[in-house]
């Protein structure tokens, strides 16, 4: 079988790792043939292509992409990217295509309808994009329903300038119901909200975990990685890790700030802090009893597993996630986590069983529940052995391949699903 992946990174992000997992083991344990085409391409694999061929290229489709978003024409046209994907679409001549994260300024959405000629598309929402107006994620606002924008939305990553919400979910419906696409979602809480959307009608939707290599993400010893990264074996210690300390909307690098502020005045114990992702959190520096470690962004996996094992906890105050894979990582690390039950987390996180889910927002809560794990070690290690079973249940990587490729199948060769 042959797999064309379409997606905007080949190893940086969350939707680039899963991507990455699922086509791995897929050739792996099924012999597929896969070849990714990516916007930004920063691994050296054979079988991976940048649809920019060169900083020319790349310069004048960012800014043509910033343009036609200001316009509220957000990616109806793109100078190079598009005509890449379908030339080389038509060379490869899959047998499905798996495509993943559009938002980015590459990919045309009028394109499925000439992508789906060439193969069957099974699409992976990695976050709610495809049914709303333009947001990635609308944190709880439901105007999608309506087909329409709500409150604010122009202003949630991708932005855009006009307010044409409307008109982009109604075209984004005619689109997919010209296209032959299937929906796949992450977590369960994405799927009822696919199922509910309007521009998806008479689409099949199904919804696959994303996977992780438990051969990978596995405990270390505690005291062993302890002492690599310079961290006291008997010390408390906490994780927090996502791509950029700080600047995303939805991955919590302020509320982090907030949350250890709390619990640095409500205790007179020395409390590591590892901080994995770009950039620093300086405010974290003024706390009396953190101690803060920053080794920037751990690209290596089997490093990032390391860092997780030498936690106590995971640290993770999302405001907005269609799964969580870190938190999927950490647990098969062995590392139990505190989380806001926000999105597909409460999926990961069993609250009270393989950890805590915090109602959103509640940082005192949140601040407190902290306290209490780091001072319960019994309690900690029963999650942390509860942790590691789900993920081994549940997240697997070659349970998710093998459902994907079961319904890759089904597509490719017309059967009925």
């Amino acid at each position: 079988m042959k797999i064309l992946f379409i997606n905007i990174s080949d190893i940086h992000g969350g939707s680039a790792k899963a991507a990455l997992r699922l086509g791995h083991a897929l050739e792996t344990n099924h012999g597929t043939e896969n070849l990714f085409l990516v916007r930004t391409k920063k691994s050296d694999a054979a079988n991976v292509l940048q649809t920019r061929q060169n900083n020319f290229q790349h310069i004048v489709e960012r800014g043509v992409n910033i343009g036609m978003n200001l316009l509220g024409l957000q990616y109806q046209w793109l100078p190079f990217s598009p005509k890449f994907i379908l030339r080389k679409a038509r060379e490869f001549k899959p047998d499905v295509i798996s495509l993943q994260n559009t938002i980015g300024g590459y990919f045309r959405t009028k394109d499925l309808i000439e992508l789906s000629r060439i193969a069957p598309v099974v699409w992976t929402l990695h976050d709610m994009w495809a049914f709303t107006g333009n947001a990635a994620h609308t944190f709880g606002d439901e105007s999608w329903k309506e087909m329409k924008t709500g409150p604010g939305e122009t202003r949630i990553f991708p932005w855009i300038g006009i307010n044409t919400g409307r008109w982009l979910l109604k075209q984004k419906k005619e689109i997919y119901a010209k296209s032959n696409i299937t929906i796949v979602t992450p977590s369960k809480w994405m799927y009822e909200m696919a199922k509910a959307a309007p521009v998806f009608a008479g689409k099949e939707i199904h919804h696959i975990y994303h996977g992780i290599d438990t051969a990978i993400f596995k405990p270390y010893d505690k005291s062993e990685v302890r002492k690599q990264f310079g961290i006291p074996v008997d010390a408390k210690v906490l994780i927090f890790s996502s791509e950029k300390l700080k600047g995303s909307q939805w991955k919590g690098g302020n509320d982090l700030v907030s949350i250890l502020r709390k619990v640095d005045n409500q205790t007179k114990e020395t409390i590591h802090v590892i901080a994995l992702g770009k950039g620093k959190l300086g405010e974290l520096s003024k706390l009396k009893n953190m101690i803060i470690h920053n080794p920037g962004f751990v690209e290596s996996e089997n490093e990032l597993a390391k860092y997780y094992s030498a936690a106590d906890m995971l640290v993770y105050p999302s405001r907005a996630d269609s799964l969580g894979l870190v938190l999927v990582e950490a647990n098969a690390c062995g590392t139990t986590a505190v989380t806001f039950s926000i999105g597909g987390c409460a999926e990961v996180i069993k609250n009270d069983i393989s950890g805590s889910t915090i109602q959103p927002f509640d940082i005192d809560k949140f601040a407190k529940e902290i306290l209490t794990l780091l001072s319960h070690k019994k309690r900690l290690e029963s999650f942390s052995a509860k942790s590691i079973r789900n993920v081994t249940e549940t997240f697997a990587v070659k349970r998710m391949a093998r459902q994907y490729f079961e319904l890759f199948d089904i597509l490719s060769t017309g059967k009925s699903l």
